[in-house]
């Protein structure tokens, strides 16, 4: 019997195209995922990327990528006047500026240029008082004169309010060995806690913001090796810290300093002597 030829099966091709459209609306899917979620921009974590990469390469002008849009308009809605928590702002620059201006001018009224320094510094600004101008030798007991000086510059730190302050205590290398002080690092600590003192008691600065360290002689400005390097080394840093350094600061919360950065009411006596001055118009905010 004669075998019947295999008969060809013809395939259905004619929805075919379906599988390709499909295919390609859901790689236009993702596509559209994708793009959506890198518009999402963490502010906070580019604006501190975008500072570290600037203070790597030597530029201390503020990132602008995110700031700032084409005609010059904030694309983040916050207020003017505030400083950002990661990039120093303009206003906070010039402030720094008017501080230095003005120490720098109460330096040299009381013929101290040369042993009061202000300079500005990527932490913020520093005032270098030497040793000779607040203290005896081997003494932490500021004299009556030398007082006049931290109260002068404690009003000019009373016109920045919500600025945290560091004060620290440097000596040479000369080994100090007395009753008082066994050591460098007790003498310093000491200096540091007499100018603290006179800020809290004698100016009312918020104690919250202020705080005292001893270095003694582990943080020279130069090689302690000549009698004029050594008076370099010897002295006190008044140190107003950037916003973006606060948060070094253990325990700072300026949501609990309040409006100013006077010292708050409490039973001192020297804090109750202050009720009722009048404040000085605030020319450096």
């Amino acid at each position: 019997m004669a075998q019947k030829p295999n008969a060809k099966v013809e395939k259905d091709t004619s929805e075919r195209w379906l599988l390709t459209y499909a295919d390609l609306m859901n790689l236009l899917l993702i596509l559209f995922i994708i793009l959506y979620a890198m518009s999402q921009i963490d502010v906070a974590k580019f604006n501190q990327l975008a500072a570290s990469l600037k203070s790597t390469f030597g530029d201390s002008s503020p990132a602008s990528v995110i700031d700032q849009g084409a005609n010059g308009s904030s694309l983040i809605d916050l207020p003017a006047n505030s400083p950002s928590p990661v990039v120093s702002s303009n206003a906070e620059d010039q402030q720094e500026q008017a501080v230095k201006d003005t120490i720098s001018k109460i330096a040299d009224k009381e013929n101290l240029k040369g042993e009061v320094n202000v300079s500005i510094q990527e932490r913020g600004v520093v005032i270098s008082i030497m040793d000779k101008v607040l203290f005896d030798p081997g003494s932490a007991d500021i004299e009556p004169a030398s007082r006049e000086i931290i109260l002068k510059i404690g009003k000019v730190l009373q016109q920045i309010p919500g600025k945290q302050i560091r004060i620290e205590g440097n000596t040479d290398s000369d080994p100090i060995n007395t009753p008082r002080f066994p050591d460098n690092q007790e003498l310093s600590t000491a200096r540091a806690n007499s100018v603290l003192r006179i800020l809290v008691n004698g100016v009312h600065l918020n104690p919250k913001m202020l705080s005292a360290v001893g270095y003694g002689e582990f943080r020279p400005l130069v090689p302690n090796t000549t009698a004029a390097n050594k008076a370099q080394n010897r002295r006190v840093d008044i140190v107003i810290l950037k916003d973006i350094y606060d948060k070094s600061e253990s325990g700072n919360d300026k949501s609990n300093t309040g409006a100013s950065g006077s010292s708050p009411n409490t039973s001192d006596k020297n804090s109750a002597a202050s009720d009722g001055s009048q404040q000085d118009t605030n020319p450096l905010q």
